[in-house]
């Protein structure tokens, strides 16, 4: 019995002896054969292809011979470097209502020291305007697109701006009074607190409350239907209606967008501000039968 089980052991043995000898001669073999195409994946999914670098178009051979420089991308900050983000006002439509899609943005061309109105959407001239938030714009050149934050103006309430934008992106003061800064012509700057502690004078004042109201009579159209508001300015505050650039005679048409036909509806824009709905505020006026905007940028 424990002879059997001894010649079981070697021939055990033996047949690994081979089966080892096999496997060299194989391995010996694929190696002087050289790579072989791998086997399919389990599943019949394909082996992964040899690498190869991608051929360059012919197009791409022909400029590097030429030695034309290749156009350079345009520059990071490009459009902030045109334009400058004053402000931003909600426009109301003639129901009263306003909505975060109906915002208005105020430009400034840099070069021209123009300003535009624009609303999503609209073109100034090669340039579309894309968005507009509360505190930024985005601007389209139709190659790329480029955010504009809100500039901090002479206040200094709020910061914004690209990081390349020119160093000198605050504008000039022309004037200054009791609310903030005349910056342009017909342009101002101010301080939501100074208004306000003026809009609290008047509520803690009805007599001067009624006169604010007073001076501004219905302006009439050939219907009898009030059409806007006509300033008379010795009616009372005149030092108020003064210091916020208006003159006597001018007629109120529209408060940022709104129709000013009823005394409701500037009594719903009064709201507005008071909740700090509006970031600026625009005021188309007829002086001397002319248009005129009269602009309020709001810190």
């Amino acid at each position: 019995m424990a002879i059997d089980k001894t010649n079981g052991w070697k021939l055990a043995s033996l047949a690994l002896w081979a089966l080892a000898a096999l496997l060299a001669l194989r391995l010996a073999w694929l190696w002087r054969a050289g790579p072989r195409e791998a086997p399919a994946a389990p599943g019949g999914a394909a082996a992964a292809a040899e690498f190869r670098w991608p051929a360059a178009a012919e197009s791409l051979w022909a400029r590097l011979r030429s030695g034309e420089p290749a156009a350079a991308p345009p520059a990071a900050g490009s459009l902030a470097a045109r334009y400058r983000l004053a402000g931003v006002f909600l426009m109301l439509s003639d129901e009263g209502r306003g909505g975060g899609d109906d915002r208005c943005a105020i430009l400034d061309e840099r070069a021209s020291q123009r300003q535009f109105l624009a609303a999503e959407g609209e073109q100034i001239g090669d340039i579309r305007v894309v968005r507009v938030e509360r505190d930024h714009v985005v601007l389209s050149d139709g190659a790329r697109e480029e955010r504009l934050m809100l500039a901090a103006g002479t206040l200094g309430e709020r910061s914004g701006g690209a990081a390349d934008a020119p160093a000198d992106d605050t504008p000039a003061i022309l004037e200054t009074n009791r609310f903030g800064n005349r910056v342009g012509e017909t342009r101002w700057e101010f301080s939501r607190q100074a208004v306000l502690d003026y809009y609290q004078e008047m509520m803690d004042n009805p007599e001067r409350l009624a006169s604010l109201f007073l001076a501004m009579e219905p302006d009439r159209d050939e219907e009898g239907k009030v059409a806007g508001y006509r300033l008379n300015m010795e009616a009372g505050e005149k030092d108020f209606y003064s210091q916020v650039g208006f003159q006597h005679g001018d007629v109120v048409r529209k408060v940022n967008s709104m129709r000013m036909t009823s005394q409701r509806r500037a009594e719903y824009f009064i709201g507005e501000f008071v909740q700090d709905r509006l970031g600026a505020v625009v005021i188309d006026v007829e002086r001397d039968g002319q248009p005129l905007k009269l602009v309020y940028l709001v810190k």
